[in-house]
C-alpha cells in the first residue's frame, strides 16, 4: 500500500515537472508540495541512490522557483521519475 501511495506522488511529480517546464502551469503551491515530498522522502531514506536522486529533483524545483532552468536536470528528471513510475507500478 506504500508502495501505491509513493508512486502516485512520484507522477504527480512527474506532472507537475513537464507541466512547470514548458511553463504551461505555474502553480508555486504544487512546486513547494513537490519539493517538500522530495525532500522528506529523500532524506528519510538518506543513503539510498535513488532517495539521492529525489533530491537533485528537488533541487530543480528550489532553482526553477528562483528563476534559474537547467534543461539537463529536467530530462534527467523525466527519465528517472518515469523509470521509478514504472517499476512500481510493476510491482504492484
Amino acid at each position: 500500500m506504500l508502495m501505491l501511495i509513493f508512486t502516485i506522488l512520484d507522477l504527480i511529480v512527474f506532472i507537475t515537472l513537464i507541466l512547470t517546464h514548458y511553463s504551461w502551469i505555474v502553480s508555486p503551491l504544487l512546486i513547494i508540495l513537490s519539493v517538500i515530498y522530495l525532500l522528506v522522502k529523500g532524506l528519510a531514506f538518506f543513503g539510498e541512490l535513488l532517495s539521492m536522486l529525489d533530491l537533485v529533483i528537488a533541487l530543480y524545483f528550489i532553482l526553477f522557483l528562483i528563476g534559474i532552468n537547467f534543461s539537463l536536470l529536467f530530462y534527467f528528471g523525466v527519465v528517472f521519475l518515469l523509470y521509478k513510475i514504472i517499476m512500481g507500478f510493476v510491482n504492484l
